[in-house]
């Protein structure tokens, strides 16, 4: 009797196997599995920069003045009139870090400083090649910008009556830094800066007017300048 019940359960399990396998290539019993993958896939691509050139024109009126040792009665010189031509570049570090910049330019206008005492002072037209690291922080519309770099400069001409001796240093360098703000407007920014240029180099030869008491004579000169930018593509 006992083998007689075996023996109906195994037909009867060899007959419901054609359904089962019927029903599992109909996935009657299959569920779908998550694909963790597929939605990694999906996720949002990290924001790319795109890199911006620029050039503009800035103009800019000049506080100049100089740090001599010993003084020479030095006081400010108003500069009204300074042209530049510029170029800017402002690029993104690994694609992720879009902050930072790079502008060169060509500065055309007046330098130098007023003196109480005769036979110093001087007014130099000069000609100056800036190189700036340009910080910026976008906000909006409105970019906030710290500037800072290297410059050299070249006096092309002066207004004492004698011309150059021998004593006179027309090249310059320094540093120029400082900082501003610019609005965007489509594919212009307008900006507007202060910044202080530190010159390393002396005017005049140590001893222009002595031997015995050397003179140093470094230009300090505060910028304050507006340009209009447009963007190149």
């Amino acid at each position: 009797m006992k083998m007689k019940k075996i023996r109906i359960m195994i037909l009867a399990a060899l007959m419901l196997l054609p359904s089962v396998r019927s029903f599992a290539q109909d996935d009657q019993f299959i569920f779908d599995m998550p694909d963790d993958f597929a939605e990694m896939d999906t996720l949002p691509q990290p924001q790319r920069f795109k890199s911006i050139h620029m050039v503009g024109v800035k103009y800019s009126y000049d506080l100049c003045y100089v740090n001599s040792s010993p003084r020479v009665g030095q006081s400010y010189l108003y500069s009204p009139v300074n042209l530049e031509i510029a170029y800017t570049y402002y690029h993104a570090l690994w694609d992720h870090l879009f902050n930072f910049g790079l502008q060169v330019g060509v500065k055309y206008g007046t330098k130098g400083y007023k003196s109480e005492y005769a036979g110093y002072g001087d007014v130099n037209t000069v000609i100056e090649f800036p190189l700036i690291s340009q910080f910026k922080i976008d906000v909006s519309r409105f970019r906030i910008l710290a500037d800072i770099g290297p410059y050299y400069g070249y006096r092309l001409d002066t207004a004492k009556p004698e011309g150059w001796d021998q004593y006179d240093i027309r090249h310059d360098y320094g540093f120029i830094g400082g900082v501003g703000v610019a609005m965007v407007f489509g594919r212009f920014d307008l900006q507007v800066e202060g910044c202080y240029q530190y010159s390393l180099c002396s005017m005049y030869h140590t001893n222009k007017f002595s031997d015995v008491y050397w003179l140093f004579t470094c230009p300090r000169n505060i910028l304050l300048s507006a340009g209009i930018f447009f963007h190149l593509w």
